[in-house]
């Protein structure tokens, strides 16, 4: 299991990198685009990349000034949750208005850390699972997405035990912490695993 793994790893490994490569073009976004990015991963959740995008795609014309109810009718049993996921991402749209916050000065902060709890404790919807995807989509580098698929191939290759998953942030930490020694055990770059990981139960790389 763990070599075809590796060798998996070493296939996928140009595309992915390719990958990681387009999610750096964020790192000069506005506030708005990166908006759209948070509103794809809050509809991907414990769904499907192809989900997050098509609801992107639904809810543009209204994403940045329409009401909660424009929200709504615009994914309107299109998309899995879509009352509860359109709440959400109108309280975070809401919640930066509030705060002040443009988006850009999250990303801003060196410390990555400090960026996926600022998310993770202020907006609906993001745990620190999908905390971490969304900064990754958005050009951050160096954290864990610790999702079905990642702690699958991590359990196969006998990195994690058969029960474990990540039902509290300390756990999430444990996890992601013997993800990164498998990584540094096997000279592998982090961001690049987790793609791997992902296509190696997907067979595709999305984001």
């Amino acid at each position: 299991m763990k070599q075809d793994f590796l060798d998996h790893y070493r296939n996928v490994e140009v595309e992915a990198l390719s990958r990681l490569k387009d999610f750096e073009r964020f790192r000069d976004a506005s506030h708005d685009d990166l908006f759209e990015e948070l509103a794809f991963c809050v509809f991907a959740a414990n769904s499907s990349a192809e989900m997050g995008l098509l609801a992107v795609e639904l809810l543009r014309p209204v994403l940045h000034h329409g009401s909660l109810d424009d929200y709504k009718r615009s994914v309107h049993k299109k998309v899995r949750f879509y009352n509860k996921r359109s709440e959400y991402l109108f309280f975070n749209r809401e919640k930066l208005k509030e705060l002040g916050i443009d988006l850009k000065h999250v990303v801003s902060d060196e410390d990555i850390h400090v960026k996926r709890l600022f998310i993770k404790n202020n907006l609906k919807g993001f745990g620190l699972k999908e905390s971490s995807h969304f900064l990754r989509n958005i050009g951050v580098k160096g954290l864990c997405i610790v999702d079905k698929h990642v702690l699958s191939v991590m359990k196969e290759l006998g990195v994690l035990e058969v029960d474990e998953f990540p039902f509290k942030d300390s756990d999430y930490f444990r996890i992601e912490s013997k993800i990164k020694e498998f990584a540094d055990e096997h000279n592998l770059d982090v961001d690049v695993l987790d793609l791997a990981m992902w296509s190696f139960r997907t067979g595709k790389i999305i984001k």
